[in-house]
């Protein structure tokens, strides 16, 4: 998937999550599940992040591995899965699971949100890739590739799909807003 395509997926993959579980996002776990499904391309120079962190995509690219190198890897996930299932673990009997309105009301409560929605983005970012012919090295450094998909990163049917779901989330998001008002 190419970036634009990247920002569609992720933020509407979120947008349906959030509907299906009663939570509306506010404007920062929206900006995180924007940034965790750009982030890993940090490791390549031309992509929309890599142009944003032109010094750590070149260290990405020319020295860490390349593009969908270690960003793009289990390596690099599992410890932030394992952060992330921490959190809800340790504070979820506290705060609830997207169920308090408390939640979003300190500061406390937006971090930790922000943090899986950022989450989800990486994860939604590496769930695109995986949807491509480029494929994914989950064991890096391991030369493993799993290619799953006949469709290119370019292609037309991928962009559908994923602004498709971007549509899917907003338009779940604003019925929702509009059966609040009865």
């Amino acid at each position: 998937m190419m970036g634009n395509a990247h920002l569609a997926f992720g933020t509407g993959s979120f947008l349906i999550a959030t509907s299906l579980a009663g939570h509306t996002p506010g404007i920062i776990e929206l900006a995180a599940v924007a940034l965790g499904s750009l982030i890993p391309d940090a490791d390549h120079p031309r992509s929309k992040i890599g142009r944003w962190l032109p010094g750590i995509s070149h260290f990405f690219f020319y020295i860490a591995g390349g593009h969908r190198g270690i960003t793009h890897s289990a390596l690099l996930v599992i410890p932030m899965l394992i952060f992330a299932g921490w959190l809800m673990q340790e504070h979820n009997s506290q705060l609830g699971w997207f169920s308090s309105g408390a939640l979003q009301d300190s500061i406390y409560g937006v971090g930790y949100l922000a943090m899986l929605a950022f989450s989800f983005g990486f994860l939604s970012h590496l769930l695109g890739d995986l949807m491509t012919t480029e494929g994914l090295r989950l064991f890096w450094p391991l030369p493993l590739r799993f290619q799953p998909s006949p469709l290119r990163s370019e292609s037309a049917l991928l962009n559908l799909f994923a602004w498709s779901i971007l549509l899917t989330g907003t338009a779940l998001h604003l019925h929702s807003f509009t059966q609040s008002f009865g």
